[in-house]
Formats: structure tokens, C-alpha cells, sequence
């Protein structure tokens, strides 16, 4: 039986994929040291959080949510040392789905972990993300729908005290610990250093080198999408085929197979958006104190100001096309490549 389980549960948008390729690449030598990173494949996180949002998650299909919460359940009760379980949209849970979760992992020592970042750099990337599966809302309407309840891009998931107060309430405020995300040009590493001191691992001995990075769309880029989403999403009858589809498609092969490497500026916002979340910030930071969490790094950095960037809705047409201009290239050449091996293919198997 697991002595201690650190539960990390958000936020999205927060450094989470490079936690979680971290602990994924080095648990042969996590698991060595006693640490146990649970799961067939680094997705079986994924399928976890979904069970652990429905109460009826039964389901006897090996890789269905429910049978892998299951398994992952099963492998922390037979451990006997610490396990590390990760998954951002952890978040996404009610009160009555985190206590459930919670319930299932006595007698461990539960801890909860929440990596918390800057709203005003965190928001403008939560925003290119909904990007890549294709819609075209704009930005400052993003930010006005933040205060959706239970929406997966709100405050509902990136708000540390929202999040906290749902899956620390039943826990002491020494079990629930806020990490908080460095500014960008600090130390690299540091925040795994972070995470790693909050689950009793020594960061020094893992390699973070293979860490991957989910990164962001450029300015230019992100207000091509914005426009160019909801044809591309027709072009891959995105509302009726399987889910995977805007995934392998739009986000991975258009978003960042080829636009996210064109760079480009940093996504930023107007000043009046940014007060807004300056503001909830404030409140936020507050709250965390309030609640006596844990806290590892600074709480300032949660409020301090961002680097500024560039509006989506301030990119000039010349600036898109410029992205567009690269794009099409790289679809000709994505095309021409699948056409010779299609005719290389025929040719094979051609009887004469």
C-alpha cells in the first residue's frame, strides 16, 4: 500500500506536459528510488481524470477510463513507497468527484499539487490552444467567458483556488501544496526542481532534457488559425468523424507540425484584459494565503508583470499571409511526398 500519493491536478497550460514527459522518460529510475509513476502509457492520465469525472466509469474494455482507473488504482495500493499521479485535467472535477477519487486512494497519505501560473501569460495560452482544435472565438471574448462554471477553459481549471477548494476541502492545508510556475528566463529546470521538492523526489538525479514542451502559436500564427479553424475543421468533417481526427489534423500536423515552428511574436493583450486578470489574480493569491497552503516558489509570481506581446486582433494581413504563404508550401510539399509514395506503391504491386 502506497505510504504517500502526490495528486497532481492541475492547471492546464501550467508547464503540465513537461512534468508529466519527465516523470514519464525516468520512472525506471523513479520506480528504482521508490517512486511509482502508474500506467501502460503516459495517455492512461488522461483516462484516469475522465473516470474520475463520471460516477459510472464501469466499463470492462481494457483502455476504457474506468478500467484504467482501475488498474492505476490497483498498482498504487500495491506499492509500497510514494506515487506520483499527473494530469491537468484533474481540474475539471466537481467536489463530490474529487472526494470520491480521494476516497478511493485511503489509506495513502494523499497530497494534492496544483502548479499555478500568471494568469496574464497563461490565459493568452489557453486560448491558442482551443485554437488548434479549430474554433475561431476571439480573444477578448475568451477572456470574458472565463467565468463559465465547469467549462474546460475557465476559471473553473485554472484558477488555483477555485481548483484547490473542490479537491483540498477534506484535506489539512499542509497536504495541499501550490507550486508556482517561474517567469519566463528562469533557471531551466527550476520548475521541476519545484515539483520534484513537493514530492520528496531529489530533482538532480532524473534527466529533464527529454521534457517536452506543449508550445505556443506565435501572434501571426494564432490569428491565421482563428480565421482558417472552422474551414479546416469542414475539411475533416471534424463535427462528425472521431474526435482524434481535429487532434492528428488541426492541432498536431497544422498547429504544431507547421505553424509553431514559424515562431513569431509572443500572444499578448490589451491593457484592459490584462487588469482584469492582474485583479483576479490579486484575489487569487489572497485566497491561496488565506487557505495556509503549502507553497513552493513565490506567490509573487503569480501577479508580477508579464512580458508584454502582441494582440491577435492587432496582426496586420501582410503578417498573415506571410504565415499563410509558408504553410501552403509546406502542404504542397506534405502533398508531392504522398503522392510519390502512392505512385512508388502502385508500381510495386503493378503486375507489368
Amino acid at each position: 500500500m502506497a505510504a504517500r500519493v502526490f495528486l497532481h491536478v492541475g492547471a492546464p497550460k501550467s508547464g503540465t506536459t513537461f512534468l508529466q514527459t519527465v516523470l514519464w522518460d525516468n520512472r525506471k529510475r523513479l520506480a528504482d528510488n521508490g517512486v511509482l509513476v502508474p500506467g501502460r502509457t503516459l495517455f492512461d492520465f488522461n483516462r484516469a481524470a475522465t473516470a474520475v469525472r463520471k460516477v459510472d466509469a464501469r466499463h470492462k474494455k481494457a483502455n476504457s477510463p474506468g478500467a484504467t482507473w482501475r488498474r492505476m488504482l490497483a498498482e498504487t495500493h500495491a506499492w509500497p513507497g510514494t506515487v506520483v499521479m499527473s494530469n491537468e485535467w484533474f481540474s475539471l472535477a466537481t467536489a463530490e468527484d474529487a472526494q470520491r477519487a480521494l476516497g478511493r486512494l485511503d489509506p495513502s497519505e494523499v497530497h494534492i499539487v496544483f502548479t499555478a501560473r500568471n494568469f496574464v501569460a497563461q490565459v493568452p495560452a489557453a486560448w491558442q490552444e482551443t485554437l488548434k482544435l479549430g474554433t475561431s472565438q476571439p480573444l477578448p471574448d475568451f477572456v470574458a467567458g472565463l467565468t463559465a462554471v465547469g467549462e474546460r477553459w475557465s476559471w473553473w481549471t485554472l484558477d488555483p483556488a477555485e481548483v484547490l477548494a473542490r479537491w483540498g476541502a477534506i484535506l489539512p492545508a499542509d497536504r495541499v501544496h501550490v507550486v508556482t510556475v517561474p517567469a519566463r528566463g528562469s533557471e531551466p529546470g527550476l520548475l521541476w526542481k519545484r515539483f520534484a521538492n513537493v514530492c520528496g523526489i531529489d530533482a538532480d538525479a532524473y534527466d529533464t532534457e527529454p521534457g517536452q514542451a506543449n508550445e505556443s502559436l506565435g501572434a501571426e500564427a494564432a490569428a491565421l488559425l482563428q480565421r482558417l479553424g472552422p474551414l479546416l475543421r469542414a475539411a475533416i468533417d471534424a463535427d462528425t468523424a472521431h474526435w482524434t481526427e481535429q487532434y492528428r489534423w488541426i492541432r498536431r500536423y497544422v498547429g504544431h507540425d507547421l505553424l509553431v515552428p514559424q515562431g513569431g511574436s509572443r500572444i499578448g493583450l490589451h491593457a484592459a484584459e490584462a487588469e482584469v486578470l492582474r485583479q483576479r489574480a490579486a484575489r487569487t493569491t489572497a485566497a491561496l494565503v488565506a487557505a495556509g497552503y503549502h507553497v513552493v516558489g513565490d506567490l509573487d509570481e503569480l501577479t508580477e508583470e508579464s512580458p508584454s506581446g502582441c494582440h491577435p486582433d492587432d496582426v496586420s494581413a501582410e503578417a498573415m499571409l506571410e504565415v499563410a504563404l509558408t504553410l501552403t508550401a509546406q502542404l504542397m510539399r506534405r502533398l508531392r511526398d504522398e503522392t510519390l509514395r502512392a505512385d512508388q506503391a502502385e508500381e510495386r504491386t503493378s503486375p507489368c
